[in-house]
């Protein structure tokens, strides 16, 4: 499992009805945008990327990915 996976199914666990709040070090929130209730956009910067998250009540979903600026 690569470092991006790990990541994301952490993220996944803990995000059930829970605020995501990971260690600055391995992955900090840069922008969140509400969508609705229960769910958001996440812009999170994470070993040199940027990631575009999707969260919902559902789980995580990851939906874009770029170098991190």
């Amino acid at each position: 499992m690569t470092a991006l996976q790990t990541l994301v199914a952490a993220v996944r666990a803990r995000s059930v009805g829970l605020a995501l709040r990971l260690p600055a070090r391995h992955a900090q929130v840069v922008q969140a945008l509400p969508l609705g209730p229960g769910s958001r956009l996440l812009v999170v910067e994470f070993a040199g990327r940027r990631l575009l998250l999707g969260q919902s009540r559902a789980g995580l979903a990851m939906l874009a990915e770029s170098p991190a600026e």
